[in-house]
Formats: structure tokens, C-alpha cells, sequence
């Protein structure tokens, strides 16, 4: 039986997946045949060079703007690491990169061996305000997730959907521009309504099909962020669950605690905080 988060990530990759595909053939149909032709097939086979696990680290470091760690990196990070090699969480080999740019305290998976650490948290690490035991457990976090299988295929479909990232980045900078003009953040909030007239003035017209459609594309505005939301809620939990099996579950809740204390956090730290042997009572003999 399919998940809750294998079907949501379905649900909002399906359409990333679909516009994307939809956006390659237009472009190559804008092109001369064979050049369409040519971009089409060498598009095909990095995504599937990618499927089956080849050529990552580059793919990760060209998506992610990723480089590999220096040598002080590697010294800042090598403690933290003794503690996975405890766990034996080190091998089989994992393939660590730094993402740069001003990037807070983070640690994620990618593909099927890829650990992306920010140069945030190199720094953190190197003036102290992170203990290794907790860098240990951010990076087991990742390792859980690619353990888990959840970012097997993540590298091939973010190269693929790239036109669809494009547009959703595009879309996020028109909604902070509107953000400033309170009448139109109001009418793409109720956008709903008029999702349903003009499918009622579609039909009446008999331009069903169009209405339809236009109905659909505002219901997956609804739909799709919901439901990446929920694969992200799903697969973080699921990688809690791995790193309290590892013994890093308590390392984890201290490093969150001193974070911004929001009820998703809160309820991360109850869960992940080891539970307190009970002690056993014994009847008082008069």
C-alpha cells in the first residue's frame, strides 16, 4: 500500500513532471527538427544517467551550487563524523558537499549518497555554537532519508524539472510583489471564486473543456503546495524515526530546542526526547 508520503510527493511531483515535459516539447518545437530532436534525446539520457545513480555528484553540485569540502571543513566536521563511524552510519561511503552561499544551519540528502552541508554550518561548527554530537545527528537525519530510499530519485526529477522550478520561483516573486497591494492579495486568496464562475460561464457557453480546465489549474494552486508541505512533514518524520533507532534522537531535540520554538519543532522535540524508564512501584506493607 502506497504511503501518505509517496502519495503526495506523486501528486506534486506528478505535475512539476508534467509541466516540464510540456515545456521541453515546446521549446523543442520551436526549434529545427533535429536540433528539438537532439535536445529531447540528450535531455532523456542525463535523466536517465541520473536515474540510475551516474554522474550525482556533479548533478548536485550544478542544482544545489555545491562544491566539495576543504580540508578546514573537513578537520571542523571530522569529530561529528567519528560519531556516525560509531553508528556505523559512514559507510557505505557517503559523498559530502558544502553549499555556498549565506545559508543558516542545514543539512540534506540528495540521490542515493549525497550529504549537502551549508558553509553555515561549517562555521557554526568552528566557533563552537554546535556541539559534533548534534552535527552528527543533523547529517544522520540525511542519511536517514537516503537510507530510506526517499531521495532516491530526487537528483533525475529536479533536473528534469527545472522549467517547472523556474516557474514556481517566478510565481513566488509575483506573490511578494502583490503582497504590497492588499486588493489584489485579496483576489488571488478568494481565487477559488473565480475558478467557479468562469467554469459556470464556460459551461453555459459550452466551452466545457476550457472551463475545466481553468478550474483544474486553480485547484492544483491549492492542492500542490499542500501536498508538498505533507510529503516534506511525512519523509521528515519518517527520518526522525531513523535517527531515534540510531541513538541521536536526544542530540537532535537539544539542537532544535535552541532554535526558533515553533508547535512543529515543539512536537519534533517531544517525539525525538528519549521517554524515561518507568520506575516500578512496589506495595506498601503495613
Amino acid at each position: 500500500m502506497m504511503s501518505r508520503r509517496k502519495m503526495c510527493r506523486a501528486l506534486s511531483d506528478g505535475t512539476g513532471v508534467v509541466v516540464s515535459t510540456v515545456a521541453i516539447c515546446a521549446v523543442g518545437a520551436l526549434m529545427h527538427p533535429v536540433l528539438g530532436a537532439g535536445l529531447f534525446v540528450a535531455v532523456l539520457v542525463a535523466v536517465v544517467m541520473l536515474v540510475t545513480g551516474r554522474a550525482e555528484s556533479l548533478a548536485v553540485r550544478l542544482l544545489a551550487r555545491a562544491r566539495a569540502p576543504r580540508k578546514y571543513e573537513l578537520a571542523a566536521l571530522r569529530p561529528a563524523v567519528a560519531v556516525l563511524e560509531e553508528r556505523d552510519l559512514a559507510a557505505p561511503a557517503v559523498d559530502l558537499v558544502v553549499r555556498q552561499g549565506q545559508e543558516p544551519i542545514r543539512v540534506s540528502a540528495a540521490g542515493r549518497r549525497t550529504v549537502v552541508v551549508s558553509e553555515g554550518l561549517i562555521e557554526a561548527v568552528a566557533a563552537g555554537r554546535v556541539r559534533p554530537v548534534e552535527v552528527a545527528a543533523l547529517m544522520a537525519h540525511a542519511i536517514g532519508r537516503i537510507r530510506l530510499g526517499q531521495t532516491r530519485y530526487d537528483v533525475a526529477l529536479e533536473f528534469w524539472m527545472m522549467p517547472w522550478r523556474a516557474l514556481q520561483t517566478f510565481g513566488r516573486g509575483v506573490g511578494r510583489g502583490i503582497g504590497w497591494f492588499p486588493l489584489v492579495a485579496l483576489a488571488w486568496r478568494l481565487r477559488f471564486v473565480t475558478g467557479a464562475v468562469a467554469l459556470v460561464q464556460a459551461i453555459d457557453e459550452g466551452r466545457t473543456v476550457f472551463g475545466v480546465l481553468g478550474a483544474a489549474a486553480i485547484g492544483l494552486s491549492y492542492v500542490v503546495p499542500w501536498a508538498e508541505r505533507q510529503a516534506d512533514l511525512s519523509a521528515e518524520d519518517e527520518a526522525d524515526q531513523f535517527v531515534m533507532t540510531v541513538g541521536l534522537g536526544d542530540a537532535l531535540s537539544r539542537f532544535l530546542e535552541r532554535g526558533r520554538r515553533t508547535p512543529r519543532v515543539l512536537d519534533r522535540v517531544h517525539r525525538l526526547r528519549p521517554r524515561p524508564k518507568a520506575t516500578p512501584t512496589h506495595p506498601v506493607a503495613f
